[in-house]
């Protein structure tokens, strides 16, 4: 083999090994930033979804609360029953109305007085908990049924959608995160909506309050992890390329040296 041929593939094989050492750091610090950039989102979700989770346990806890109180009346009838239903209505801020119940009939409301509605048991999550985007008094406003049974008794219980909307806006990236209560959520804006395509498309975490069923879900807007990567990658990227560039110099030094020493070409 000529000598000048073998000092041109030792020279490419001695660029292309210090562009190795020099690319190593760069792309090890872009995985490590990946890997931290996943790990605070997680972290920021987790404490988020926690938040609204208290928040609304909190707010269902008073609607249980005001209905176990009442549910006793249930036996009694309406005339009798109502001047105590209205008391416990002012008396608890997040209740909108409160309704006994007999044998699955709505018979006593402080919003209608006496009535005959029929209560499904089936038309509530859990058998519990009934969100909807408003009725027939507050069209335009979200409303979450609270349903406590003893059979034959029970109690409905009316909260405005307004409170969870404010717990909701009381937390971090309240934006991002919704209410579910079975096909039907409610996010910040206070919008009831059908719940899978939200969950198809941008659902990232999610959390299931283990008192009373209801999820909570972190859903992210599309490409909101990728632009935080980018954005991290732009103010970590000229560091990283310092140290490539610096470690590959450092390793062509120390070649130089030893190959110097034994007498061979760099």
């Amino acid at each position: 083999m000529p000598l000048r041929t073998f000092h041109s593939g030792h020279a490419l094989i001695t660029l292309l090994t210090l562009l190795l050492i020099g690319v190593a750091p760069v792309a090890f610090g872009l995985l490590v930033m990946a890997w931290q950039v996943n790990k605070q989102l997680d972290e920021s979700a987790t404490v988020a979804l926690r938040e609204a989770r208290q928040g609304v346990d909190d707010v269902i806890d008073s609607l249980h609360r005001a209905s176990n109180k009442v549910l006793n009346l249930a036996e009694y009838d309406c005339g009798k029953a109502l001047p105590v239903l209205y008391s416990e209505v002012v008396a608890t801020p997040e209740l909108r109305s409160l309704t006994l119940v007999r044998e699955n009939r709505a018979y006593c409301s402080t919003l209608r007085g006496e009535s005959g509605l029929l209560v499904m048991p089936g038309d509530y999550f859990n058998h519990r908990l009934r969100l909807e985007p408003g009725n027939d008094n507050t069209p335009d406003s979200a409303i979450l049924y609270y349903r406590l049974q003893e059979y034959p008794y029970g109690v409905l219980a009316v909260a405005d959608g307004k409170i969870l909307q404010r717990v909701l806006q009381g937390i971090r990236a309240a934006d991002n995160v919704h209410l579910q209560f079975g096909p039907t959520l409610i996010g910040a804006r206070g919008e009831v909506q059908d719940s899978a395509p939200l969950l198809d498309e941008h659902a990232y975490m999610s959390q299931v309050s283990p008192l009373y069923g209801y999820t909570l879900h972190m859903a992210y807007p599309p490409g909101h992890a990728a632009r935080q990567l980018l954005d991290n990658s732009l103010v970590i990227a000229p560091s990283l390329l310092l140290v490539g560039i610096m470690t590959a110099a450092a390793s062509y030094w120390a070649m130089y040296r030893r190959r110097r020493a034994v007498g061979r070409p760099v």
